[in-house]
């Protein structure tokens, strides 16, 4: 299942395509928002039998829709994991891409990242 988000707008929604740049890094550089979506980053990756960390994330491959109040990125991290019982910890370069649509009647924004890769027992 994906993961998704939804903020309320602290910043004015872009006014055209190409502010939708500055938009989405302006709003995601909010501490609130930057803590949830690494938050949700680091979701991507639970269940691993690690303890999963990200502390900072980029944006890039903004594709605003012709409507202005929709589109895509990618966010691009480093996910640092920590193995509890052995003490190891080690780390990888990742990146999660995002949907969003802007709702301005009610202020908000809602994203919803990528499907995660499972993998069933046939696989193996």
């Amino acid at each position: 299942m994906s993961e998704t988000l939804e903020f309320s707008l602290t910043v004015n929604p872009p006014e055209s395509n190409t502010d939708a740049d500055l938009f989405l890094n302006q709003l995601l550089s909010k501490p609130e928002n930057h803590a949830l979506m690494c938050n949700r980053l680091e979701r991507y990756h639970w269940g691993m039998g690690t303890s999963p960390e990200v502390k900072a994330f980029t944006i890039e491959l903004i594709k605003p829709a012709d409507d202005g109040l929709s589109g895509s990125f990618r966010c691009r991290f480093r996910v640092n994991y920590s193995f509890t019982c052995s003490g190891i910890e080690s780390g990888e370069n990742n990146t999660i891409s995002w949907d969003y649509n802007i709702d301005q009647h009610t202020r908000t924004i809602f994203l919803q990242g990528e499907t995660p890769l499972t993998r069933d027992g046939d696989d193996i």
